[in-house]
């Protein structure tokens, strides 16, 4: 494994992840590969230029069981 992860997380309905898992188990893709090439595609198609380094995460606020209003998949 990589010293650093570089690998960053998306929250989705549940509802379309079991639509996109569903689609890829299908179609004998990854779920990730299947979204980068998606992505990369769109970002390409809309001239976002590549950086060069990729900025480190910050903190991100912890949630409170309460602030759960339904359920995400992050893959």
């Amino acid at each position: 494994m990589a010293k650093r992860q570089t690998r960053r997380s998306i929250s989705v309905k549940g509802i379309t992840y079991q639509r996109l898992k569903d689609y890829c188990e299908s179609s004998g893709l990854s779920v990730s590969g299947y979204l980068e090439d998606i992505i990369a595609e769109k970002l390409d198609a809309a001239g976002v230029p590549v950086p060069t380094v990729v900025k480190p995460r910050t903190a991100t606020k912890l949630v409170e069981a309460d602030d759960i209003v339904s359920q995400h998949f992050t893959f």
